[in-house]
């Protein structure tokens, strides 16, 4: 039988801001050749991502090209990138457990809590979703888990705007998240030290949401599955923000924040078939979606509620349009907004939290 102590042991309570902060830099996909933007007079390689800038000093690009010599390095006309995709999202996660792990340790123990802790990799691995079996074997993935943990310390950021909160801010000077301690000679426990404002959101933070471990390690999602878990965060996120995720969203503004590409959500069919994925991941793995609600506009006039979970999976567009679409008057689904498991509860229109009663509710 499963021990609710162990259960309630393997959820990260995700800091709000870090989380937005996170969605204003990281994609599916992380940087791509075409991002590259070439080397600043500091000596540093720049990269375009969503909205500013990302840094990550040439000094240190042995650590993202850990097979090259520094004469291959030196050859290469665009160098490897810093992992800014899913995969380092779920570093940041992974760290962020790893640290509230040993503030409950240290409360246990009257102890005041800290932005700092040491890890050994063999743990981060295992907290990655790798197996005893995967360790001893070996191979890349070993590697590109380093890789995650230099980003997210070497990489620095410039935005020009970024949402906290619901809020939009000027962002400047965006320091690297951590500072990373490396074990000489590959012996010992690693440490990780958080800089501002990182380290405040963890001490002092008052907004969490709950992230389960186990979508964490969930390996299938980290790459080219990645808006899966952007996906389950943003549920997440918004079920611990009213029960039963009783807020709205425009569907074409959710799909933004899953950070799908510019072209698949330029063809709704496409957009749809990544949507009805995502809504049948969540709720087939971590019962986190019980219903689906579309909505005509933000008045919220007409309604369709979907019970049955099972249409995501095999959900055709021609069909969802004659079903639910076409009964709330619209023909693109992106121009819908969506809710999940909850009724509305609150009329405010031109907001992304509406609702109100007295609609003309159809389910299936």
């Amino acid at each position: 039988m499963e021990n609710k102590d162990d259960k309630k042991k393997a959820v990260y309570k995700n800091p709000r801001s870090l989380a937005d902060i996170q969605r204003s830099i990281f994609s599916n996909t992380g940087l791509q050749k075409k991002d590259y933007k070439g080397r600043t007079i500091e000596d540093e390689e720049e990269w375009q991502i969503k909205g500013g800038v990302a840094k990550y000093p040439k000094v240190h690009q042995s650590k993202l090209d850990r097979k090259k010599s520094s004469e291959q390095r030196d050859l290469a006309l665009i160098p490897t990138p810093p992992k800014l995709g899913v995969s380092q999202v779920k570093n940041i996660d992974t760290l962020g457990y790893m640290l509230q792990r040993e503030n409950w340790k240290r409360e246990k123990a009257g102890k005041t809590k800290t932005a700092e802790f040491e890890f050994d990799f063999k743990d981060y691995a295992k907290m990655r979703g790798r197996t005893e079996t995967e360790l001893a074997r070996g191979g890349k993935f070993l590697d590109e888990l380093k890789k995650d943990l230099f980003t997210g310390a070497y990489t620095t950021y410039r935005l020009d705007r970024v949402e906290i909160d619901g809020k939009l801010y000027t962002a400047h000077g965006l320091p690297n998240i951590y500072i990373l301690l490396e074990p000489d000679n590959h012996k010992g426990n690693w440490k990780v030290i958080y800089n501002e404002p990182y380290k405040n959101y963890y001490i002092n933070g008052k907004q969490y949401y709950p992230v389960l471990l186990q979508a964490i390690q969930d390996k299938n999602t980290d790459d080219r599955k990645g808006y899966l878990y952007f996906f389950f965060k943003i549920v997440m996120s918004y079920a611990s923000t009213k029960p039963g995720f009783a807020r709205q969203l425009k569907v074409i503004t959710l799909l933004d924040k899953i950070t799908i590409s510019d072209g698949t959500k330029a063809r709704p069919r496409e957009a749809f078939k990544v949507l009805c994925e995502c809504i049948y991941y969540t709720a087939d793995n971590y019962k986190a979606i019980k219903e689906v609600r579309f909505f005509n506009n933000w008045k919220c006039e007409k309604v369709k509620i979907i019970n049955d979970l099972e249409k995501f999976k095999k959900w055709d567009y021609n069909d969802f349009t004659k079903e639910v679409l076409t009964p709330l008057g619209l023909t693109d689904f992106r121009d819908a907004l969506i809710s999940f498991n909850a009724p509305p509860t609150e009329a405010t229109e031109g907001t992304e939290e509406t609702g109100q009663t007295g609609q003309d509710i159809i389910t299936l």
